[in-house]
């Protein structure tokens, strides 16, 4: 298979993440235009938010099993549809008790999005370096949403233009995307190979990990590692505040380098992993980093030490990693990907839902402690990725052997 055969259609199913990237900030960035729109309160607009969380997970096993019963094209365009119905919905609904219902469709085709996308790219390019890059560099397009969003948002303020139409360019674009990919070719799933060729199988899409061992310390992995950056994105700017590094204006330059040091690393990690850098040990690098980079920013508060934590954060926490760790596991449970791919975002959703409530209760209390929290996520996530380290070199010395 030619390296660049499935070239367009990899860079169709990227392009979709594009909106999945805009769909995550979009409500909040409009949220007194829907309460207008909707005669809501604000908490009855941040209810509606919530429910893409629950949506995903409601979803995410059901998505990684029709992915390998029924395909990868079907259901990406479920996924596409999906994000039609929510992006039109938000706009169409009267109320929020429907806008709530609708919104689900936002969670609903981002786990469909995700069971489909990752395993097409193991599929289409088996060699891991190769689709171990192409995972990290989905992170690009997510962050190349979130960075336009806002700008068109602005122009339209400034204009004083309608708020929905950012709405509707996303369902329109998704649209034109989802006729090409009616009619694209997709690599054969694993599953199909498996219905036709049983002893083809056996050898080339065998699990090698022990799910009890390696796939729970992915699935910590994958919990802590979306936690410490999504944590550190939301309280950043208050610790700064409090601590008297800057003011509460300038407090936003630290979400800026977070946010330009993950987009830059994006490439970077992907280039190093094309390489063949042993995954499981940068992963373990970029958590050691991070940690020290964490302390050293509560032990020092000063605005030099807090400039490093983001930048590092940025590159060591959000660059890719969590991308890496999917790969890992699409790798050592090859048989089941989809639903390899629902149990490791499940992970990601319960981080989500769970962790802005946790630093909540301690931010009541005291500032810092949020940052000992993510200290803490921090070891716990080190710990998974040294147990997948050594557990991964003795399976490459295993089938260097055999």
């Amino acid at each position: 298979m030619k390296k660049n055969h499935y070239g367009l259609l990899i860079s169709s199913l990227y392009f979709n993440y594009i909106f999945q990237g805009m769909a995550a900030i979009l409500l909040s960035q409009n949220m007194t235009n829907l309460r207008l729109h909707w005669q809501a309160t604000t908490s009855q607009v941040t209810l509606v938010m919530s429910a893409i969380g629950l949506g995903r997970i409601l979803s995410l096993y059901f998505s990684g099993y029709f992915s390998d019963k029924f395909g990868r094209k079907k259901t990406v365009l479920i996924a596409i549809i999906s994000y039609m119905i929510f992006f039109s919905g938000m706009l169409l609904s009267p109320n929020y008790q429907l806008a709530f219902f609708l919104a689900m469709f936002g969670g609903i085709s981002n786990a469909f999005l995700d069971t489909s996308t990752y395993p097409t790219l193991v599929e289409a390019y088996p060699d891991e370096r190769i689709n171990s890059s192409l995972s990290v560099l989905n992170k690009a397009f997510i962050s190349l949403g979130q960075f336009l969003l806002p700008f068109i948002t602005r122009y339209l303020l400034q204009h004083d233009l309608f708020f929905g139409w950012p709405f509707i360019l996303c369902a329109l674009c998704l649209f034109a995307n989802m006729f090409y990919l009616m009619f694209a070719r997709f690599p054969r799933s694993t599953t199909i190979i498996e219905k036709e060729t049983q002893d083809i199988i056996q050898i080339t899409s065998k699990n090698r990990g022990n799910f009890k061992i390696d796939g729970i310390a992915l699935l910590v992995f994958s919990f802590v590692s979306v936690s410490l950056f999504n944590i550190f994105i939301l309280w950043i700017p208050q610790y700064a505040e409090n601590m008297r590094i800057v003011s509460h204006e300038n407090s936003l330059i630290f979400v800026s380098l977070y946010s330009t040091g993950s987009f830059i690393s994006v490439f970077f990690t992907s280039g190093i992993v094309k390489k063949g850098i042993n995954i499981p040990k940068f992963i373990s690098s970029c958590l050691v980093i991070s940690g020290l980079t964490l302390i050293s920013m509560l032990i020092h508060p000063n605005f030099v030490t807090v400039v490093i934590a983001a930048i590092c954060i940025g590159i060591f926490t959000a660059g890719g990693i969590w991308q890496l760790g999917l790969a890992l596991m699409l790798e050592l449970f090859p048989k089941h990907k989809g639903k390899c791919t629902s149990y490791y975002s499940l992970a990601t959703s319960v981080s989500i839902m769970v962790t802005p409530y946790i630093t909540g209760l301690l931010s009541e209390q005291k500032i810092t402690y949020v940052f000992w929290f993510i200290i803490v996520l921090n070891v716990i996530g080190l710990v998974a990725s040294l147990i997948i380290s050594y557990r991964y070199d003795k399976l490459v010395k295993q089938l260097v052997l055999n």
